[in-house]
């Protein structure tokens, strides 16, 4: 009789798990995908930077995207990093961006095409929007609690999207 209260109580402790134990932090921010159009891609002297960027100002004009890239905290938001780049000359790339809580109203892909930072120098060649004509951002709200997903932007850099400033 003992055996067999000491093997239940055993089996018991064994099959229990961590039971309401909350779950464990996500960080926030959002991913997906970027798809390249095929043979769009530009020279390689026309691109000093590829960044996925997510901004929470919408619309923008020059003013508008240097402070939000520079004022602390930032407004605009550039992935991988300032000094860092998406990879050249693939076919698709998939991307997990951290970002703080907040409404992001125009996300997209950003290219800076001379050695100068200045507004002349950026291009936007893809966001993640609408597909009417002409495409329309779609905003992207990020809690506290959740990362989404899904978030895939195409690229054509023949064809990019209306420039926002």
């Amino acid at each position: 009789m003992k055996k067999r209260v000491f093997l239940a109580l055993a089996v018991l402790f064994l099959s229990c798990d961590h039971g309401l134990a909350p779950l464990p932090p996500v960080e926030p921010g959002f991913g997906g995908t970027v798809y390249f159009a095929e043979e769009s891609w530009p020279p390689a002297d026309s691109l000093v930077n590829l960044w996925i960027f997510a901004s929470q100002i919408f619309p923008l004009d020059s003013d508008k995207v240097f402070q939000g890239l520079f004022s602390d905290p930032p407004k605009i938001y550039l992935y991988p990093a300032f000094d860092k780049n998406l990879p050249f000359f693939g076919d698709s790339v998939s991307y997990s961006f951290s970002l703080p809580p907040a409404t992001y109203f125009y996300v997209g892909v950003l290219q800076r095409t001379s050695n100068t930072i200045d507004i002349k120098s950026l291009k936007v060649v893809g966001m993640y929007g609408t597909s009417t004509t002409p495409p329309l951002p779609i905003p992207v709200v990020v809690s506290e609690a959740n990362f989404v997903s899904g978030i895939d932007i195409r690229v054509n850099f023949r064809k990019p999207p209306p420039q926002p400033f």
